[in-house]
């Protein structure tokens, strides 16, 4: 008999991945029914990363698989609940979500669209933004999704390199209680920059405050049939490309990654399932619709299923109990949202999640990084029928490389860490050379992707910036840019973007290794690590970047007791600097890279995702004034 118990689920979805990594194509073949075909595929892969395609003789359509086989079986079901930070709400069926994506697609077919174009989306949380991205799938066409907020110069770039003709935008949107004015920023970049935009169709909202340019625009109101219309699914290759995602470049320029028509969508279908997500969920996704956490969600895996979906518009922090509102207004069982999102709900304090009846919230996943352990001892705490779970992927492998597969089975959480592999797709650790590393040895994180939904690079057909920039660095691997390790038992660490890696007493130190451990002070709501370099290459000073808990006044003494808990787990902290909030992209990652440009004097790169410019811009200040005390330290 073992000394210890055994995770049966543990063992058994190990064992299970292996195997499928040994054989993908039967694995994603025993899954190939979560669609419906009009032609069903034959086999799953042909050929090899970087060079696989996926489902090569499959042809169906996405709009079907997600609106008329519902409509077909359950039209009365709800589809979508909106919600705003007002707490309005809107009710969306099987049957009308049928009529709607039928109507928009009659729409974009006068105007021109036809399979193959791009459609480009710019919209805030609502029920319209699935509507066009369904109706543009149900005609053959490819979607770009663009972010509100980016700059003029990058949302120009992005318009250009997807090659959109038609662009489908809200006329306004609300957040934190503030009036964005899309339209009024399309017509700018329209006309400061040359883009391919021939048309752009707008959704009024009931609002009639914008412009319409002659022989360009057109209100959807104005060109929408009145009556009921049918337009015919147009029948799509599984390989074709279906969906354009871009990135934050570090230094150049965004780079747009494409996602399959039917390969992709499959993968959703197949990871909501394993990471829990049940027939009868009601799912809310935290996120805005230009990170592919909001269509990977909403347009793709819950329609494809069938599960009712939470659309909400706004700021989830803008009163401390919405959250809990929203999750008790529409009974919520499964929330998916980044780790911003739950570190803000953390710094709200107990409000934020007991503030109203949150009883049906079965899963909180997240998502973006590690969940720090603090936050995840408080929601722990906070809600203690409320499983917390994990999952870590990225724009490039949009199913998960590792998490917490609990419709798989329960196997034991582990504070700090990504989860386990449960897919195809296999993580190794390997050293500077390539060498891959035992368990407890930290390195840099790489792939042997098997997945529908790795994606590739748009306007690269050759895939020679692809293989460049995920390929070259370690042959025969996909580099994640990640550095992390594994444990014995095969969960995954992920200690930050390997860029980031600080280098103290002569030990490399993950920047999420530092924060998870700051994290647990019950005066931090959010930290960030950061090193700045010693003269004579002595290494790097350890600042730790700290945003208390509301109503937690920074003093020297706060600073000292924050050193000392560091220090008490094994880290030197050098400096806290306490800070008003952290510079994050508007998906909520934590843009380090920036914090490190600003101590080292480099460039900052593409900004144009950050959230909040002024914030960071009050933060920068904050370290100019930290590196002429480290130079006069050292002087």
């Amino acid at each position: 008999m073992p000394s210890q118990g055994e995770s049966y689920s543990l063992k058994m979805i190990s064992l299970l991945s292996q195997e499928a990594s040994k054989d993908p194509n039967a694995f994603w073949m025993r899954h190939v029914d979560l669609l419906s075909w009009f032609r069903r595929p034959t086999k799953a892969l042909e050929g090899e990363p970087p060079k696989e395609v996926w489902f090569p003789d499959g042809i169906s359509n996405l709009a079907y698989n997600a609106v008329d086989r519902h409509f077909e079986t359950e039209p009365d079901k709800v589809a979508y609940y909106w919600t705003n930070e007002r707490l309005e709400t809107r009710t969306i069926s099987y049957r009308e979500l049928y009529y709607e994506v039928n109507r928009a697609a009659y729409a974009l077919r006068e105007l021109g669209v036809k399979h193959g174009d791009v459609v480009g989306l710019l919209f805030p949380s609502i029920p319209e933004a699935v509507y066009f991205g369904l109706a543009a799938h149900r005609l053959g066409a490819v979607v770009a999704y663009h972010y509100l907020g980016l700059s003029d110069d990058i949302l120009a770039y992005r318009f250009q390199d997807s090659g959109s003709k038609v662009l489908v935008v809200a006329s306004k949107g609300f957040r934190a209680g503030q009036e964005i004015r899309i339209k009024d920023i399309v017509d700018r970049v329209l006309e400061r920059y040359q883009t391919p935009v021939e048309k752009v169709l707008v959704v009024s909202r009931g609002f009639s405050d914008f412009n319409l340019k002659g022989g360009r625009d057109m209100a959807y109101d104005d060109v929408a049939p009145r009556g009921r219309v049918y337009v015919p699914p147009e029948p799509v290759g599984a390989s074709e490309v279906g969906t354009i995602y871009y990135t934050s470049g570090t230094t150049g320029k965004p780079k747009g990654i494409t996602q399959s028509a039917l390969g992709y969508p499959l993968a959703q279908a197949w990871w909501s399932t394993a990471l829990g997500i049940r027939d009868g969920d009601v799912w809310w996704t935290i996120s805005e619709l230009g990170w592919p956490v909001w269509p990977m969600a909403n347009l793709y895996a819950a329609p494809i299923r069938g599960i009712t979906s939470v659309l909400f518009e706004g700021y989830v922090g803008y009163r401390p109990d919405l959250f809990a509102k929203v999750v008790e207004r529409f009974g919520v069982t499964y929330v998916w949202t980044s780790t911003t999102t739950l570190y803000t709900l953390k710094s709200l304090g107990e409000e934020s999640v007991k503030g109203a009846d949150t009883s049906t919230l079965r899963v909180i996943l997240n998502t973006g990084e590690p969940l720090n352990v603090g936050a995840w001892q408080w929601f722990r705490e906070m809600l203690p029928y409320t499983y917390i779970a994990d999952a870590y992927w990225m724009t490039e492998h949009l199913s998960p490389v590792a998490g917490t597969p609990l419709g798989l089975g329960e196997v034991p959480f582990r504070p700090g860490s990504a989860g386990i592999s449960f897919s195809p797709t296999r993580y190794v650790i390997v050293d500077d050379d390539g060498n891959p590393l035992p368990p407890g040895r930290k390195g840099y994180i790489v792939l042997r992707p098997y997945s529908p939904a790795l994606g590739k690079m748009w306007n690269d057909p050759g895939y020679e910036r692809y293989i460049k920039t995920y390929w070259s660095r370690f042959p025969g691997y996909f580099y994640t840019g990640d550095y992390g390790y594994m444990d014995e038992d095969g969960y995954l660490y992920v200690l930050g973007r390997a860029d980031d890696v600080l280098t103290a007493g002569g030990q490399r130190v993950g920047t999420m290794e530092l924060e998870s451990v700051i994290g647990t002070h019950q005066s931090v709501a959010e930290v960030a690590a950061v090193g700045i370099p010693l003269p004579g290459g002595k290494g790097e000073a350890l600042l730790a970047l700290v945003v208390p808990k509301t109503g937690i006044q920074p003093s020297d003494v706060l600073a000292e007791d924050i050193k000392a808990y560091a220090r008490n787990a094994g880290f030197i902290v050098d400096r806290v600097v306490f800070v008003r909030k952290l510079p994050k992209t508007k998906s909520g990652k934590i843009m380090r890279r920036l914090l490190r440009a600003t101590l080292r004097d480099e460039p900052l790169g593409d900004i144009s995702t950050l959230d909040d410019p002024a914030a960071f811009e009050e933060t920068r200040r904050l370290l100019e004034q930290v590196k002429e005390e480290f130079k006069k330290m050292m002087g």
